[in-house]
């Protein structure tokens, strides 16, 4: 192993000053150490811990200091047999460095160049001590050759807040280093436990500061899922909103162009010169289908004044079975075209509430206009009114088609209609409930659905709080 003649120099990149070769720089020598046995390996190491610390070196330096000097002066020991550790301070410029010197007169090294680039080991782990040595230092150099000895400069530069060393720093250093403990061995040991149970306390805090930005991460990736959740569930929202709006718009075409084809076969009827009363005939046709549309236009006015909070509550004190009696008198026709048998309950004393005559009037008969139109004929339709606790509840009730139960949590949106009717006649817009639910709710009021299924009938309960006394 201890045979090579030759030198090798390693210089890491943060130290770029010469140490052992400039002759301008300033050595000041603190003490050597003869290399003999086991006990001055273990003194060579106490002593650089020593002086590391006294040079204001911090922990972790102290421990790289004194684990190459411990390594080196034991390949000195079982290679060389003998040698010595010398330590020094140089000042090439204004850098200032513990230089630690290790000489032996044994049979040299070997295969330096590969251990070096770690490519070899002996089986007594000399290739792992110098490369491990080589990393912890800022300059490391190495004189070999055979049958004559090895020379090894490690260098570790001082801390940059260290006072300038002078030959009192030295004697001042040499006087606070006193004697070795006689048990030098047990020393070490001893301070080995102590570097190590202060290492596994720095790797516990740091575990415990690791366990805390765990838990941090783990709740934020725990909002980044919740969000994740908001935002996949938004998006499907959107899409059905816009599934909605085709279909609506679909919906909203399909009810202009019946109006609008009757529309123009009667004016084409007017133009060829009909009768007086063919003329009457066709008149009506067309005053029914303007109505019709414009019911549809008055309801998308509606709902966009609503969306944008314009809708305006002229409240005053209302007899709401008048309110009701209105909207009978208007779906009556309706009713009567699809043979419907009509069940009106209203209390025989007034049912005042404070609100807007016109806007409740058209919440009931939106009410009413769905029973009609989703009940098939000969069906029959039933409204009650009652007065409990204050509040005035207005329920409109049918045996009609039913609504499914998925439909029932949206039912109250814009767009969402039940199935339209076979016949495909009266299937509206789908904007009736939210205009009712918007406007009720403008009254301070409440408005549910009720349905045991599809073609199982459906119950709207609209709710109105009557005045204070």
């Amino acid at each position: 192993m201890y045979a090579r003649t030759g030198s090798c120099t390693t210089t890491p990149p943060k130290f770029t000053a010469p140490v052992a070769k400039d002759r301008a720089a300033q050595a000041y020598p603190i003490l050597s150490i003869r290399i003999k046995n086991e006990h001055d390996v273990f003194a060579s190491r106490q002593r650089a811990k020593q002086i590391a610390a006294l040079l204001g070196f911090a922990m972790l330096d102290q421990s790289r200091i004194s684990t190459v000097v411990s390594e080196l002066a034991r390949n000195v020991f079982q290679y060389a047999g003998t040698g010595a550790v010398a330590f020094s301070i140089v000042q090439p410029g204004a850098i200032q460095q513990l230089v630690v010197t290790v000489r032996d007169e044994g049979p040299g090294i070997a295969d330096l160049d590969a251990i070096i680039e770690g490519r070899y080991r002996s089986a007594a782990g000399l290739g792992v001590g110098i490369l491990s040595a080589r990393r912890l230092m800022d300059r490391f150099e190495i004189k070999t050759e055979a049958d004559v000895g090895t020379e090894i400069i490690a260098a570790k530069t001082l801390p940059a807040n260290a006072a300038r060393v002078s030959d009192r720093t030295i004697e001042t250093l040499l006087a606070q280093l006193g004697e070795l403990p006689n048990n030098l061995a047990l020393s070490d040991a001893r301070q080995h436990n102590r570097e190590l149970e202060t290492a596994l306390g720095d790797l516990h805090t740091r575990q415990e500061e690791l366990m805390i930005v765990s838990a941090r991460l783990e709740e934020t990736n725990q909002r980044i899922e919740t969000v994740n959740a908001v935002l996949a569930q938004k998006a499907r929202m959107l899409v059905a909103a816009d599934d909605s709006k085709n279909e609506f718009m679909s919906i909203l075409s399909h009810e202009l162009r019946g109006p609008l084809s009757a529309a123009g076969m009667a004016a084409q009827v007017l133009l060829a010169g009909p009768s007086a009363e063919r003329a009457a005939q066709v008149g009506k046709i067309v005053a029914r289908q303007v109505g019709h549309m414009t019911r549809l236009v008055e309801d998308l006015l509606d709902i966009s004044r609503i969306s944008r909070g314009q809708v305006l509550i002229e409240r005053a004190a209302i007899d709401v079975n008048e309110v009701i009696n209105d909207a009978i008198e208007q779906v009556t026709p309706f009713a009567g075209r699809k043979d419907h048998t009509l069940h009106i309950a209203i209390p025989s004393t007034p049912s005042i509430v404070h609100g807007d005559r016109t806007r409740l009037l058209q919440v009931v008969g939106n009410l009413l206009t769905n029973a009609v139109r989703y009940t098939p004929e000969g069906g029959r339709i039933s409204l009650n009114l009652q007065v409990i606790d204050r509040v005035v509840v207005i329920t409109v009730a049918d045996n009609g088609i039913g609504i499914a139960p998925d439909l029932m949590p949206n039912l109250f949106e814009l767009y969402v209609q039940a199935e339209r009717p076979k016949n495909g006649r009266e299937g509206g817009l789908g904007l009736g409930l939210a205009l009712v639910r918007n406007l009720v709710e403008a009254h301070d009021g409440t408005v549910t659905a009720e349905s045991a299924g599809v073609d199982r009938g459906s119950s709207f309960s609209v709710r109105l709080p009557m005045p204070t006394l």
